[in-house]
């Protein structure tokens, strides 16, 4: 049970219920009842649909409800199909292969008209992000008849409401509540598709991940309809439906080894003000999306990285440094303005003698923009990096010689002469990620006092290398 909610009291999830099953499914084709077989994980959701000797064809994006052999429906959207036949003497049988890109299972079909008005999802590792003593503590000591507040954080903008709890379990044995999983419960005053939902989940999962400092992935997805969210039951009466949506990973999940070293994450929640942060950077997080989304991509795709440093590393380092709102290189926009510092200079090259008009317009078209190394020298300066001339000349350097690094990459010349040579390359890669998380770290609304992250794969350990 999760809380007093009936939705977050949780159905069974598929990991207890279909995973790695196959089950038996018909559904209906101009009329005609056709039966098949459908194969259900994590990875994958295959599906066959035989009419035996009637040809049928289902097209690829239209989505196609099941009955499964519980009686439950499972409505799939194909991302492809196979029409296929066999023969055997006088007779052929008609088949297709489809290829599923989400299912949803539930006690009726989910129709075209259907929106999401609540979803549900479990974590990951989170590396210690929700860890809450206190709030732990008063879930194991609350009286049965006064379920307790599992609330961790919780944000309300932009007509959504996303909370993050402790699920928990009553054992009757000893009379005490347990704490299990890390839940979270999006709450919709509009209803959502699934194409939104799934635009959330990817805002949620670069902002988990930069929190936790490893990469964290939300599985396990319940959805709550906007209408017709009431299921029958056998004895009379009804009860809130509950909708599980599969969206077919296509790989196998294996957990990341860190070898029992691991980052320090960005945020954490042990105490009251802990948590009152991780939640303003959550709204700041859903607010500023469509702004910073390829900077938090980035950061996401460096922190799965790790400790791997191959050719894509330094390109992905330079896209979320770029990316990264208020770093465009600085522009003199008024033309007027170019031309009367070049008229004076002009000027003042004929009183000197000097016939030069055409390399003084040159040189000052050339301030239009401003260089890149300046770009570096105005970051590292308003960033106010260790009062350490030596660290913030070695950090200019490091800067510039990525990007060389980086154009000799694009014309395929990742070599490395020596491991000294490799490991300029690390340092370098680094210098990038590290600029790039410090003008997302004084973006949050952080206290002054809030400290980096640490440790190994840390964005800041950059600043710490001798």
């Amino acid at each position: 049970m999760y809380g007093n909610d009936d939705f977050e009291r949780g159905p069974q999830s598929m990991q207890n219920k279909y995973n790695g099953k196959t089950l038996l499914c018909r559904t209906d084709y101009n009329g005609q009842t056709v039966t098949g077989r459908i194969s259900m994980s994590t990875e994958a959701v295959d599906v066959k649909i035989v009419g035996f000797e009637d040809f049928f064809r289902f097209e690829s994006n239209r989505a196609i409800p099941l009955q499964l052999e519980d009686n439950q429906f499972c409505t799939v959207l194909p991302a492809t199909t196979s029409l296929g036949s066999s023969a055997s003497a006088n007779l052929v049988t008609y088949f297709a292969d489809v290829d599923v890109r989400q299912a949803i299972v539930g006690f009726r079909p989910w129709g075209a008209g259907d929106l999401i008005q609540e979803f549900q999802f479990k974590l990951s590792d989170t590396n210690g992000l929700f860890i809450a003593p206190d709030i732990q503590k008063a879930i194991v000591a609350a009286d049965v008849n006064d379920p307790p507040d599992s609330k961790i954080v919780e944000v309300t903008t932009d007509g959504i409401t996303i909370k993050i709890s402790f699920s928990y379990t009553f054992g009757w044995s000893d009379q005490n509540f347990q704490v299990s999983d890390v839940v979270g419960t999006v709450v919709f005053d509009e209803g959502k598709t699934t194409e939104q939902i799934n635009e959330l989940i990817g805002t949620l999962g670069t902002f988990f991940t930069a929190a936790a400092g490893i990469e964290v992935w939300l599985s396990d997805y319940w959805i709550k309809p906007s209408v017709d969210n009431e299921q029958p039951l056998m004895g009379g009466g009804s009860a809130p439906a509950h909708f599980q949506l599969i969206w077919p990973t296509g790989r196998v999940g294996r957990p990341v080894d860190y070898g029992g070293l691991k980052p320090t994450g960005l945020l954490r929640c042990w105490c009251e003000s802990d948590r009152k942060t991780t939640t303003d950077c959550l709204r700041f997080w859903v607010e500023n999306w469509k702004t910073w989304e390829s900077a938090f991509i980035g950061m996401l795709v460096a922190i799965r990285e790790g400790n791997t440093f191959g050719p894509n590393r330094i390109v992905n380092a330079c896209k979320w440094f770029e990316s990264t709102p208020g770093v465009e290189q600085l522009k003199v926009t008024r033309k007027e303005e170019l031309k009367a510092i070049s008229a004076a200079a002009i000027s003042k090259a004929h009183d000197l003698g000097l016939d030069i008009d055409g390399r003084i317009s040159g040189a000052i078209e050339r301030l239009r923009t401003e260089s890149r190394k300046q770009l570096f020298e105005r970051l590292i300066e308003a960033e106010k990096i260790k009062d350490d001339e030596a660290l913030r000349t070695r950090f200019l350097e490091d800067l510039l010689e990525a990007y060389r690094v980086r154009g000799d990459f694009a014309h395929a010349k990742f070599y490395h002469k020596s491991d000294d040579d490799f490991g300029q390359y690390v340092r370098v890669t680094r210098a990038v990620e590290a600029l790039a998380f410090l003008l997302l770290f004084r973006q949050l609304p952080l206290p002054d006092d809030h400290p980096w992250p640490h440790g190994p794969n840390s964005f800041t350990d950059y600043f710490t290398i001798p």
